[in-house]
């Protein structure tokens, strides 16, 4: 019965991150028909804004495993508590980084190392996404806590409403379609903006007006500080490890604007496909989550272990089989989007190397997930940042930099990271020392 439940969850959600993959590659690929430059610049912005966007994640973490909790334990009062705390916190959040993304847009990308040729494409798509970063601030509100609520197909229809508005919105602007001026990247930022807005709406209607119909404006204002430190319990130290993990990439991207823009071209496009790999991974890990924080209100560590270790057996299945399969025919599928020969065959020997980093990034994603929700979050920030700041970040300077090895030595360094967090996560939950620290 668990098994089927962790699996009605995680196809919807599958389908959800597909989606999202989608939007993704659709900027980058229709940008790519566009100007290479504007690939770089875009896959540029999208490494700060991401980071940027997980202080949301901070609140969505803890939301999502206390919603799952107290829906556990039939408590639909803290339920609905906890959904005001997040949206609340989230706003104020949300509001505050889009103030500091428009205003400080260009000083940003200069301390990031952005090229000058890349900057005109660059800094117009980082006003419009992160000018308007709290319009995501709250999605991810709405999305984590209908999936913790066992609603995870109402995000998926409003992910595919972006698929389908964005598209619409690229092919207008982008090229400057149907008498519309050509604009660009800025073209690929209004759409994508646009898209988001509507699917924004679309889940606070239903979350509000159809799940919790009940739910009141008390539930927001004023905050609960009791469940807000509830919320933050959890998310701080999860939010950490992200944080960390995230700053790092950045890190790694400057040294990869080092090494030359065919190499920045190519991890633009190499973490688009790569998606492909760990998709699934991506929803068992939130399915997961979701399912170990329910059981644990239920009072069910044991079944909690046993799923996770299911789940993160199907990611591992799934991650390799794709990425054999990208390793085999990546090349081919860049040099229908890019005729520049350095970067389709760069991206071909990087995707060899990506093969043997996503065994160990299933069992990040899932493992760590199932550890959070089972209340065990300071060992995987702890651990976490030694081995991302020590490996993936000085491996990768040793390697791509002083080597000489360029973007091929920053995977490598990539891979052994994501391995070794991997493999000590899966044994931490192999021995059950987290049920030492449970807590509702």
């Amino acid at each position: 019965m668990i098994r089927k439940r962790l699996l009605q969850l995680t196809w919807p959600i599958f389908i959800e991150m597909s989606l999202v993959m989608l939007l993704g590659m659709v900027d980058v690929f229709m940008l790519g028909g566009y100007s290479d430059y504007a690939v770089g610049a875009v896959g540029m912005v999208n490494q700060v804004t991401n980071m940027v966007f997980l202080i949301f994640q901070v609140v969505t973490t803890g939301t999502s495993v206390l919603c799952a909790r107290y829906l556990g334990r039939n408590d639909n009062e803290s339920v609905k508590t906890v959904i005001g705390v997040s949206l609340a916190l989230n706003l104020i959040l949300g509001i505050a980084v889009s103030v500091v993304l428009l205003t400080f847009a260009e000083p940003i990308l200069l301390a990031m190392g952005l090229r000058t040729e890349l900057m005109p494409h660059a800094l117009p798509y980082m006003h419009i996404i992160g000018g308007l970063a709290f319009i995501q601030a709250i999605t991810f509100t709405l999305t984590s806590t209908l999936r913790s609520l066992q609603h995870p197909k109402i995000p998926m229809i409003g992910i595919l409403l972006i698929n389908i508005i964005n598209a619409c919105g690229n092919y207008l602007l982008i090229y400057g379609h149907c008498g519309l001026p050509e604009l660009g990247t800025e073209g690929a930022a209004i759409s994508t903006v646009f898209s988001r807005t509507v699917a924004m709406l679309l889940l606070l209607f239903f979350l509000i007006k159809r799940i919790v119909p009940d739910f009141k404006v008390r539930y927001i204002y004023p905050i609960n500080f009791k469940y807000l430190k509830q919320v933050l319990q959890i998310g701080i130290p999860s939010g950490g490890e992200m944080l960390s993990y995230s700053l790092a990439q950045v890190v790694a991207l400057y040294f990869i604007n080092m090494v030359g823009n065919e190499a920045v071209i190519a991890k633009a496009y190499i973490s688009n496909i790569v998606m492909i790999a760990y998709l699934l991974s991506i929803a068992l890990a939130q399915s997961c989550s979701i399912t170990v924080g329910w059981l644990i209100g239920k009072q069910k560590p044991n079944t909690a272990y046993l799923v996770t270790l299911f789940g993160a057996k199907i990611g591992v299945i799934s991650a390799v089989s794709i990425s054999l399969i990208l390793a085999l025919f990546g090349k081919h599928i860049i040099a229908l989007i890019t005729d520049n020969a350095d970067v389709i065959n760069l991206i071909a020997l990087v995707l060899w190397v990506d093969l043997v980093l996503e065994i160990g990034r299933v069992f990040n994603m899932i493992v760590i997930q199932s550890l959070r929700a089972a209340g065990d979050y300071i060992f995987p920030v702890a651990f976490g940042a030694l081995s991302i700041w020590g490996i993936s970040v000085g491996i990768a300077y040793l390697l791509g930099i002083s080597l000489g090895w360029g973007l091929i030595g920053i995977w490598i360094a990539f891979a052994l990271d994501e391995h070794t967090r991997g493999w000590v996560m899966l044994h931490r939950w192999m021995k059950k020392d987290w049920k030492k620290k449970l807590f509702v």
